[in-house]
């Protein structure tokens, strides 16, 4: 990544400037999650999903548009390892709403060590993740603003990342620390951008952590969060008022044709 490069990315979520200690990748995270949605619109509207980094570079960055999270955390790492970090990635399964079956490998995350430990970096979960890093190889709580979250150990050598909500451990999603291929990234960012089965395939997620809690919208249904709490919700109806909250709610630029409006508006 070149200096010009880092220069715009660092811009784009609203930081000065950055290095690269523990603090560092907790103001990096937190500014990242804040200023750059979670969003799966390409795959609803029809488009291929290029993870190739100029091409993410150009959407994320210079067209002021979000992405999944083969899309905002493969960016994010080349960010990383601009800054000094040295980002390793992995797979998760995500376990959101309880699944009965064992889900599949298709979240991608990092992991970067720091003072010693090793610790997961994610700017692209689809919820209310953790906002700051977390160490995999303590299970002590950790307050990230929004409430408290923490690893645990899982079965056959995995890590749990899990939220309290109320007075319960809500699993959010699995993870090994193992070496993962190029080829593994791409597979799940196939399936999980062209398979009909694939839940990112026929609704529109758009989401966005704010100072003191998250915003999304579900379709046309949007809701505003003070740490886990529901504060607000209301609709916004497809068309020109839909267009603008992206712009203005979730700095969210939105370059569709209107061919693609179509296929985004037909979702209810």
């Amino acid at each position: 990544m070149k200096d010009f490069e880092i220069d715009s990315y660092l811009a784009r979520i609203q930081l000065n400037d950055c290095n690269n200690g523990l603090e560092d990748l907790i103001t990096l995270q937190q500014y990242h999650m804040q200023h750059i949605p979670f969003e799966n619109l390409d795959v609803v509207a029809g488009r291929a999903i290029d993870l190739d980094y100029e091409h993410l570079f150009n959407k994320i960055i210079s067209s002021k548009r979000g992405g999944y999270c083969f899309e905002l955390n493969l960016l994010y790492s080349k960010l990383l390892k601009a800054l000094g970090f040295s980002p390793i990635p992995i797979l998760g399964r995500v376990w959101l709403r309880d699944p009965e079956k064992t889900p599949p490998r298709n979240h991608l995350a990092h992991l970067v060590t720091l003072e010693n430990e090793l610790f997961i970096t994610d700017v692209g979960f689809g919820g209310v993740t953790t906002r700051v890093p977390l160490p995999i190889n303590s299970t002590s709580d950790v307050n990230d603003r929004d409430g408290f979250v923490r690893i645990v150990p899982f079965e056959n050598h995995q890590y749990m990342l899990q939220r309290k909500i109320g007075h319960t451990w809500v699993n959010q999603y699995s993870f090994e620390n193992v070496k993962i291929s190029e080829e593994d990234i791409q597979i799940a960012n196939y399936y999980m951008s062209t398979n009909p089965k694939s839940h990112f395939y026929h609704n529109n997620f758009i989401g966005k952590f704010t100072k003191n809690g998250r915003i999304g919208l579900f379709n046309t249904q949007m809701s505003t969060r003070q740490g886990l709490d529901i504060v607000e919700k209301k609709e916004i109806p497809y068309g020109e008022e839909w267009i603008e909250t992206l712009k203005n709610d979730f700095n969210l630029m939105a370059n569709f044709s209107e061919k693609e409006l179509e296929r985004l508006f037909g979702k209810k």
